[in-house]
């Protein structure tokens, strides 16, 4: 049997096993292969740089500096202690618990009748109920700074002891503080030294600080006469704050050869800002802020007010005995509600901005 004839190539075909074809075109294997491994990773790059760019993107510091929510609401009173105490019942505001949410319902003034309440119950729970709002406003935009303070201090490495924020000092033993804060940082702290009159960190940490609801709300209602007082009705001043500087109310009973004029501001919060600013800067509340640091009991800080009125030692009682009689304490654990309230109350509201006296004469 004859054998099969063994199978030869043409001689003028070439070899195009180690080939690939793309189209039309061939290329060597590796070539393709190697082409591949550099396409993928380069698209695994890519994807790897924008998932931590979406993920990760670092946020300034003035981002992550807590700041509450500016006041959405202001609420005109038309003048009548009536209008006031429908819109108090209406938000939610006439019967406050303990621990409370407490709607951001704002006030222009008190209303122009409010000293013609005979009812003294009434006026008080018409006083207290819609002062709440701007004392929790203050003291919560007041505790996030303090949160920022607390934050930027932890990075700079040097004790609180060594730290001045003073940039003008020159000497050996002087912390160079900003070498460890950003540039946001840096003029943050500036910002709060200037507020609050002080290069020394440890006396800037003890000013920057809330004074308590309980207190805010008796020195308010003492020194207006629970929003009745003149100065009150005309200023929007619940505090009984003097200036010196600027235009302002000169009161009936000033002594002959004083100066002084009882100052006015724009609206209820304003008023609230400059007295809150002024326990936590002057020299003269310097034992309220010792006392702060070991205790939030309003009646243990009553003690510091003494140098509030030329009463002295009278005055702070009074404080504690308003505190006490009208269980002032339970305000103290109410809380600000959420600002978003577009839309929930009707035409009536308008947006507002809060008004912090920075240029004020206290």
């Amino acid at each position: 049997m004859a054998s099969s004839p063994e199978y030869k190539k043409p001689a003028n075909k070439k070899d195009t096993s180690h080939l690939m074809c793309f189209g039309k075109q061939k290329v060597q294997q590796w070539a393709a292969y190697l082409s591949l491994v550099i396409i993928t990773a380069i698209l695994l790059s890519v994807f790897s740089i924008l998932s931590t760019s979406f993920h990760s993107t670092p946020q300034p510091f003035v981002t992550a500096v807590k700041r509450p929510k500016k006041p959405v609401l202001v609420e005109e009173t038309h003048g009548t202690t009536d209008y006031l105490i429908n819109k108090l019942k209406q938000y939610g505001l006439w019967k406050i618990y303990p621990a409370q949410e407490v709607p951001r319902f704002f006030i222009e003034s008190y209303p122009d009748d409010i000293h013609t309440v005979e009812d003294i119950a009434i006026r008080k729970r018409v006083f207290f109920h819609s002062l709440l709002p701007h004392a929790l406003f203050v003291r919560q935009d007041t505790l996030q700074k303090r949160d920022s303070l607390e934050s930027i201090l932890e990075k700079i490495e040097c004790s609180l002891e060594d730290i001045n924020f003073d940039t003008g000092l020159d000497y050996e033993s002087r912390c160079s503080w900003s070498d460890f804060l950003a540039e946001d940082e840096v003029s943050f702290i500036q910002n709060l030294c200037r507020k609050y009159r002080t290069t020394n960190a440890a006396d800037l940490l003890e000013r920057v600080d809330a004074v308590p609801t309980s207190i805010i709300l008796a020195q308010g209602a003492l020194e207006s006469s629970w929003g009745s007082s003149r100065f009150a009705r005309e200023g929007n001043n619940v505090f009984g704050m003097w200036t010196w500087k600027t235009s302002g109310i000169i009161p009936s009973r000033r002594d002959e050869g004083k100066s002084h004029k009882v100052k006015v501001y724009a609206n209820i919060l304003a008023s609230v800002w400059a007295y809150h600013l002024t326990l936590n800067r002057l020299d003269s509340y310097d034992k309220f802020r010792q006392l702060r640091r070991y205790s939030d009991d309003p009646l243990v800080l009553a003690e510091g007010l003494t140098r509030y009125s030329a009463r002295g030692k009278e005055y702070v009682e009074e404080i504690k005995n308003i505190i006490l009689a009208n269980n002032l304490q339970k305000y103290d654990s109410c809380r600000l509600s959420d600002p978003d309230t577009s839309g929930l109350y009707g035409p009536e509201t308008k947006p507002t901005v809060g008004v912090e006296p920075a240029k004020a004469s206290l």
